[in-house]
């Protein structure tokens, strides 16, 4: 099975402050998404991390061990670049994607790609981390705007940590939200006012 999420922002505090989420420290909220994942999936399935694993300041970090928190998730994890990544293959990688690539893959992942595709369901759907990077014509899962932008777009779902109680959206849910979203939230003049 595929489970999906965004926005973890591993490596710094800063985050729990800034999102409101109910955690004492960035140890406990790793080790709650850490269970939660592995309470729902298993070594036979994939995790796709639509960006922002860590929370990337190039004045607050010489190096990225928060990528190392993958060896204790169960399911293959392939990650696709957010911005906080971007800022890592420029500062860190000097631009070499393939370089980065490497150094992901030996952390722990399965894969780092700049964007991706799935099927599942009879749907296919295109990943990537900012709404505004959207395939048009496809349906897009993607992350970046946290809770802001609520959990839908007319073009795709937002499958954000914060959005699912830091737990990751399976792909039945994705498709039980894709339902909706198709019978009511697309067809629904008053939802967006």
């Amino acid at each position: 099975m595929y489970f999906f999420t965004a926005d973890l922002h591993f490596g710094e505090e800063e985050i729990i402050e800034r999102e409101a989420r109910p955690f004492e420290n960035i140890k406990e909220m790793e080790d709650a998404f850490v269970n939660n994942v592995n309470a729902v999936a298993s070594k036979d399935d994939v995790l796709y991390v639509l960006g922002d694993w860590i929370n990337y300041n190039a004045q607050c970090h010489s190096e990225i061990s928060a990528f190392e928190i993958v060896r204790r998730i169960e399911p293959k994890v392939i990650l696709i670049m957010g911005n906080n990544e971007q800022r890592i293959l420029a500062d860190v990688f000097a631009g070499d994607f393939e370089a980065m690539r490497t150094a992901v893959i030996d952390k722990g992942f399965s894969d780092f790609l700049p964007e991706g595709d799935v099927e599942f369901g009879g749907e296919s759907f295109h990943l990537i981390h900012r709404p505004t990077d959207h395939k048009e014509g496809s349906l897009n899962l993607f992350g970046h705007t946290h809770r802001g932008t609520g959990l839908w777009k007319s073009f795709g779902l937002n499958v954000g940590i914060d959005l699912n109680y830091f737990r990751p959206f399976s792909e039945t849910e994705i498709l039980r939200l894709l339902k909706k979203k198709r019978e009511w939230m697309d067809n629904d003049p008053d939802v967006l006012c």
